[in-house]
């Protein structure tokens, strides 16, 4: 989790109020800085003629002319630490707590104790299946993407989280996360066009899973990235004319030698949107490729899969296959049965329904 910079000496380049003092890191080297310029993200030393650059969460202790200015910050050190050295260990239940205080103090800005921390928030929210919470760390995380220093669990190429897809189990937390990250017309993305687009794009994705419709947003995407995620929310959100031409240009994507995580994505989108158009052939076609997802990317997909199987299932009892549905239902419950795509609508009562006409069927028996 350490990011540190060294560059060669640069004396203009430095305020005049940095002052001496003495550093201790954390993992316990001392550096005795001729120079300590405290900002909000970083402590800037000079050692040796030499300039270096940490983040606050690797900053154990300032001592020296330098104490009393650094002390402002130490607080959010400490919990930046704890939280992201808890998430080393393997505990991201005990480390998200602290991550989630460290993300709000400084988490959301531009820097080196910003990248850390939402990288770590981000691995915690996705690991537990919070993908609506994880949205606003994985904005922030683009946008301090400055070195192509992305963290694990995204794809080298088109530079996405692989397991965060802009399609969820349900509504719960997507009306906050749309207030949060579209704030001020996507003010705090501004400085990255990448970051801005995709704002506009997962915003547009929950608007529309929450109401059903939603502007698609109008611009050229930065990279194939961007493109990627705008032909999965254009084959829901667009007109019908938008929604086949993104249709296509998704399953022309099948026949290219790319990674499973994408070949998921794409399967699970096209079966949301087939399932829009309403017609029995459609509908058909939608169920199948849903079902691609559980079937062949449970174990790499696991929040997606729950997903596409439970949409699946509702989808097949909607059109009169209710022994089908309830198969489905069964294998949800078992298999994803914490997951929060049982909360939708109907799912429920549907994973409840092989009992519930049972039960009917004794009370007709005894009524008989």
């Amino acid at each position: 989790m350490n990011l540190v910079f060294t560059v060669p000496l640069l004396l203009f380049a430095f305020p005049s109020h940095a002052e001496p003092g003495t550093v201790v890191l954390r993992n316990g080297r001392t550096i005795e800085a001729e120079s300590v310029d405290v900002s909000e993200q970083s402590l800037r030393l000079i050692d040796d003629n030499r300039e270096s650059v940490y983040g606050w969460h690797d900053i154990s202790e300032v001592r020296g002319t330098a104490q009393g200015e650094a002390a402002e910050y130490m607080p959010i050190a400490e919990t930046a630490w704890r939280g992201l050295s808890r998430l080393e260990r393997g505990d991201r239940v005990a480390a998200e707590p602290a991550l989630e205080v460290a993300f709000f103090e400084v988490g959301q800005g531009v820097g080196l104790t910003a990248a850390a921390v939402s990288k770590g928030l981000l691995e915690c929210r996705v690991a537990r299946g919070a993908l609506a919470l994880a949205v606003e760390p994985f904005l922030y995380v683009i946008l301090n993407d400055t070195a192509g220093e992305l963290p694990d669990g995204f794809d080298p190429k088109l530079r996405l989280c692989d397991s965060l897809p802009p399609i969820w189990g349900t509504q719960a937390g997507l009306s906050a996360m749309v207030t949060e990250i579209s704030a001020n017309e996507f003010s705090a993305w501004q400085s990255s066009e990448r970051a801005s687009q995709l704002a506009q794009l997962y915003a547009t994705a929950a608007i529309h899973e929450i109401s059903g419709r939603a502007p698609v947003p109008s611009f050229q995407p930065a990279d194939e990235g961007v493109r990627l995620i705008l032909e999965i929310v254009v084959s829901r959100v667009g007109s019908d004319s938008e929604r086949e031409e993104s249709r296509s240009q998704l399953a022309a994507r099948l026949n290219l030698d790319i990674p499973d995580w994408q070949r998921a994505w794409i399967h699970a989108s096209l079966g949301l949107s087939l399932l829009i158009e309403q017609d029995d052939r459609s509908s058909r076609l939608g169920v199948v490729q849903l079902l691609h997802v559980p079937s062949k990317y449970g174990d790499t997909q696991p929040y997606l899969a729950g997903v596409c199987l439970s949409r699946a299932a509702l989808q097949l009892e909607s059109m009169g296959r209710r022994d089908a549905a309830l198969k489905l239902a069964r294998t949800f419950q078992r298999e994803f049965g914490r997951h929060d795509a049982g909360d939708m609508p109907g799912m429920e009562q549907l994973m409840q329904g092989e009992q519930g006409d049972s039960q009917n069927s004794r009370s007709d028996q005894e009524g008989v």
